[in-house]
């Protein structure tokens, strides 16, 4: 009877052993093939971290201020003006504006690949004499005496979005800019995935 008991208890050990081994198989991402080889089935993907699901594209912020395009740089920068100065800038003379949180191929000294087509819908989104609404971030210069903006077309786009969301930029962080990264991270994933822009000619 002893003996028997501990056989009983022996197995249970067993089956608690193997179980437990089976659930920490498979909360590790790296072990998904090794989980997939002993259940035979097929271990669910592992989530990327740093990519969230797009739940909503923000409308233009109340308090955000129309400037005219000027020139349109490349795909990441342009120039603006502004007609009546305010305490964000406190000049009606052309400022260079740098968009937050996007980055697009370069287009000098040499023409990276699709430079020229992310200017062009950058162009396209905010063409040159036409009124753009300016939002902001926690920081409003870079090193470089660039202004830092995000940007809403008059129809309401938000352009930096919609930039990303073609394939034309990558999400960019740059501390402490960061209240939409999480929205371009997923932009770029999804433009990724369906080879949009960039991302199947280069």
């Amino acid at each position: 009877m002893g003996r028997r008991r501990r056989q009983s208890w022996g197995s249970v050990f067993v089956v608690l052993a193997v179980a437990g081994g089976l659930l920490w198989l498979a909360a590790r991402p790296e072990a998904a093939g090794m989980l997939s080889a002993i259940t035979g089935e097929d271990a669910p993907p592992a989530p990327d971290v740093a990519v969230t699901e797009i739940t909503s594209i923000p409308a233009r912020p109340a308090d955000a201020f129309p400037m005219t395009v000027r020139h349109v740089f490349d795909g990441d920068t342009v120039e603006l003006q502004h007609s009546a100065p305010n305490d964000v800038v406190t000049t009606t003379a052309p400022i260079r504006v740098r968009l937050i949180g996007i980055d697009t191929p370069e287009g000098t000294p040499t023409v990276e690949c699709w430079a020229d087509e992310a200017r062009s819908h950058l162009a396209a989104l905010a063409p040159e004499g036409a009124t753009v609404w300016v939002g902001l971030d926690r920081e409003t210069w870079d090193h470089y005496e660039r202004r830092l903006f995000y940007l809403w077309a008059d129809d309401g786009r938000f352009v930096n979005y919609e930039l990303v969301a073609a394939g034309d930029a990558e999400a960019l962080r740059v501390w402490p800019n960061e209240a939409h990264y999480p929205l371009f991270v997923s932009a770029q994933a999804a433009a990724q995935a369906a080879g949009a822009g960039q991302w199947s000619a280069c």
